[in-house]
């Protein structure tokens, strides 16, 4: 992913989550490593999920990044950082 990353560009992130267990809240999150510090950019806001049926999690933020990137990771988290999620059709444009 790293590569396909342009410093100061707007992203829209589009990712389909549901809960394992509970209904807890979730956001998709970009770590950002340059010049060796990691950054964590907020991609959507937080929004609950169950296990009932799948929630659509969207957002636009803007990236950015001083230095040298070496590494980025998408991931979906929950607020709490302790549940269980499944993922489907996550898009980042």
């Amino acid at each position: 992913m790293t590569a396909q990353l342009t410093n100061g560009r707007s992203y829209t992130t589009s990712v389909w989550v549901r809960s394992q267990s509970g209904a807890p809240s979730a956001k998709a999150t970009l770590a950002l490593t340059a010049n060796g510090t990691t950054d964590y950019v907020q991609l959507t806001p937080a929004g609950a999920v169950n296990t009932g049926g799948w929630t659509r999690l969207t957002g636009t933020t803007t990236v950015s990044w001083t230095g040298t990137l070496t590494n980025a990771s998408f991931y979906v988290e929950t607020v709490a950082g302790t549940d269980g999620l499944y993922i489907d059709d996550a898009a980042f444009q």
